[in-house]
């Protein structure tokens, strides 16, 4: 209508419409502009609260994963003590026979600590990052999934240097179970065939315990920093979360 009425004007030489026309079409256009940002602005900020929420969501699920896997291998850690303690006495009381078939079912089961970084990954993978709107907190972000993937090849080379001692003591137990009990379960002692007399005078027997065990501690003291700092993480996000 604007335009219609713009070019009968200019026909017609009638300057005064034309110019009154001509502010109307700008101001049109200006106003349409400024309703488009300020819808998108609108999208934006709903993506980003969405974002945030999403992103504490996945930290509180990361510190409670990591925390179980912490007291899976804390227990796992502590009866391998007992084992190699046991086997250090060459002796082995009735009382302890249970942790003891669990100290060497349970040997060398360790697990990284979990990040569940799903709403990171999306973020970054589509060049929304800027949805994080405060900077530190979007360093804080790219440094720890940085730090994450360092402890998992860590975690990695544990696994790999406790593979040969695992091996050799499996060479010398057997488990008599019929499928595999779960890391939840516990083992009894008429599960486990093992010439204790044996293992308590096989110096290699003790020095494959010993090492597990002392690689679970550092897998442990490991997944314990990275715990950390997902708590200093998920900190931030409250703060930045809070009403």
């Amino acid at each position: 209508m604007i335009m219609r009425r713009l070019a009968q004007s200019l026909k017609e030489q009638n300057w005064t419409a034309i110019s009154v026309e001509f502010v109307l079409l700008v101001l049109g256009v200006f106003l349409g502009i400024q309703a488009a940002n300020w819808n998108s602005s609108m999208i934006e900020r709903g993506e980003s609260r969405d974002s945030m929420q999403r992103l504490e969501e996945d930290l509180r699920l990361s510190i409670k994963l990591t925390q179980s896997n912490a007291e899976f291998m804390t227990e796992g850690a502590r009866n391998a003590d007992l084992v190699l303690d046991r086997l250090r006495a060459c002796k082995l009381p009735e009382a302890d026979r249970n942790q003891f078939a669990n100290g060497l079912y349970r040997l060398g089961k360790t697990m990284p600590a979990r990040l569940v970084r799903t709403t990171f990954d999306e973020l970054r993978d589509s060049g929304k990052l800027r949805l994080i709107g405060n900077a530190e907190l979007r360093r804080a972000l790219s440094e720890t999934v940085r730090r994450q993937d360092s402890h998992e090849g860590v975690s990695k080379l544990i696994s790999v240097r406790m593979d040969p001692h695992i091996a050799y003591v499996d060479s010398n137990v057997i488990f008599a179970v019929d499928a595999t009990i779960g890391d939840a379960q516990r083992l009894e002692w008429d599960q486990l065939d093992i010439d204790f007399d044996v293992a308590c005078k096989d110096r290699r027997f003790h020095t494959a315990v010993g090492a597990v065990r002392n690689y679970t501690y550092d897998a442990l003291s490991d997944s314990g920093r990275m715990q950390k700092r997902y708590r200093e993480l998920l900190d931030m996000i409250e703060k930045e979360n809070a009403p």
